[in-house]
């Protein structure tokens, strides 16, 4: 795919998969309790599927609209539901048992999923090449990254140890962790009032 079409093509079909999925991004930013990130989720899909010609062009970009990507498995995380056990899932690859859950509630929000047209084949082609395009898409995209797991010592304990750590971040919004020894003393304060180890003895000084 990489090796048969040119940048500017896949640019644009992963503008036009983003755009796609900006309906679902939208739900989540709401039930996130994020009025800021819902209204520019709403405006890059009003401006990208009209000025952007279907989403093919990022125009909301270029004026500096906000891309956010939000899940259903990332808002149960924000409200505290714990990630439950790491799983792969077949052709999917790595998740675990809140963003499978997760996975299941995002399809229900997508319109496409509930659009019928009078031609029911219509509605399977359009949802069979979706998921096609989006499959080999999103394998275009991670090529390097695949690669750079393969050449680890441990390639699965690398895939589970990147993949938890960035669903973290994802849920924090960019928010630093809490750092729970921050009220913490620091302890080389404690020189100042001679704590000081000798040899040969257990005792501080005077």
């Amino acid at each position: 795919y990489r090796v048969a079409t040119p940048t500017l093509f896949r640019e644009g079909v992963n503008n036009v998969l983003s755009n796609l999925r900006q309906p679902v991004v939208f739900v989540n930013t709401v039930l996130q309790g994020n009025p800021d990130a819902s209204g520019e989720t709403f405006g890059r899909f009003l401006i990208n599927s009209t000025a952007g010609v279907a989403g093919i062009f990022d125009v909301a970009s270029a004026l500096g609209v906000a891309k956010h990507d939000e899940d259903f498995g990332q808002t149960l995380g924000v409200w505290g539901v714990e990630p439950g056990p790491y799983i792969i899932l077949p052709v999917m690859g790595p998740s675990n048992l809140r963003d499978f859950m997760g996975r299941g509630v995002d399809n229900a929000f997508d319109p496409l999923n509930w659009t019928e047209f009078e031609d029911r084949d219509l509605d399977n082609e359009i949802m069979v090449t979706r998921t096609v395009v989006g499959a080999i898409a999103t394998r275009e995209r991670l090529i390097e990254t695949i690669e750079t797991l393969r050449d680890q010592p441990e390639p699965y304990i690398a895939m589970r140890r990147n993949y938890t750590s960035q669903r973290q971040a994802a849920i924090r919004n960019g928010k630093i962790e809490d750092d729970p020894y921050k009220d913490l003393p620091d302890f080389d304060d404690f020189d100042e009032f001679g704590f000081e180890e000798e040899s040969g003895s257990d005792q501080p000084q005077d």
